[in-house]
């Protein structure tokens, strides 16, 4: 199991400085994407981590966006998830695995920080009014409400009774409508594909920009040779952020993932 050192960050300081440069680097609007990059650098180098700070209840909101936004992007963009509800449901019922390093750092930050029960409990609360999924471009994406067995509706139930907006709630962020959060799959890419020569269907995609890198892997992903029995595996490297991961494209989605196939597939 892979054990974290984290260090807990607030938002930067930026005062009166136009944010709107930084949105190439941190993959959306600042407010709520500057902590973007914190899970994939956690990955890479796990004694020196950083990670978003826990929101207080009595705290203000704008500064906690991003701790909720980094969990979603994080979930999509890295699990390959389109249902973060269905996945972290799997993880729970499962005994909260801690196999794969990202379920670590699940377990290290926001199970940690009482929070993840929360974002499911948003997750199905807003499944029936969301007008936006990041992924579903490229696949097919079930919005429909899951019956819950008995121990998940009285989880859920004790997490509604809390107040629905505050900082340490998922309620109230943006986070269903997708102008926030879809910076890696929105728009255009600056992504360049290569094959590593003599090697075991590797390739390394680089971006210049954390807007769109996911839309370069899958658009130039698509101009990889198929492969009958074997998976293509993309390093993924975007320059503000680093180290991304190992890619593969799932069969059974038809989404770009990283880790384990079995850890992707209970997100849909």
């Amino acid at each position: 199991m892979t054990e974290y050192q984290l260090t807990r960050v607030e938002q930067p300081r930026l005062d009166l400085f136009d944010h709107g440069p930084l949105d190439s680097l941190v993959g959306g609007q600042w407010e709520w994407c500057w902590a973007n990059s914190l899970p994939y650098r956690a990955l890479a180098a796990p004694v020196i981590a950083q990670m978003p700070a826990a929101p207080r209840p009595d705290a203000e909101i704008m500064p906690y966006l991003s701790y909720w936004n980094s969990l979603q992007g994080f979930l999509t963009f890295s699990f390959g998830w389109t249902r973060h509800d269905r996945g972290l449901r799997w993880w729970y019922d499962a005994g909260r695995p801690l196999g794969d390093p990202r379920l670590a750092l699940l377990d290290a930050v926001w199970e940690r920080d009482g929070n993840l029960i929360a974002y499911i409990e948003w997750c199905h609360d807003r499944l029936s009014t969301l007008s936006h999924q990041a992924l579903a471009e490229w696949t097919t994406f079930d919005s429909s409400r899951d019956e819950l067995s008995p121990h998940w509706e009285k989880t859920l139930r004790a997490v509604r009774e809390r107040p629905e907006v505050s900082a340490a709630t998922p309620h109230g962020k943006h986070l269903e409508s997708g102008g926030h959060s879809d910076g890696p799959a929105a728009g255009q890419h600056d992504a360049k594909l290569v094959v590593v020569p003599d090697s075991e269907h590797r390739a390394v995609l680089t971006a210049g920009s954390a807007l769109g890198w996911y839309r370069g892997l899958v658009e130039l992903g698509e101009s990889l040779p198929k492969l009958s029995n074997a998976s293509w595996r993309v390093d993924v490297y975007v320059r503000p952020i680093g180290f991304l991961g190992t890619y593969r494209r799932s069969r059974a989605t038809g989404l770009w993932f990283s880790g384990r196939h079995r850890f992707h597939t209970v997100g849909h």
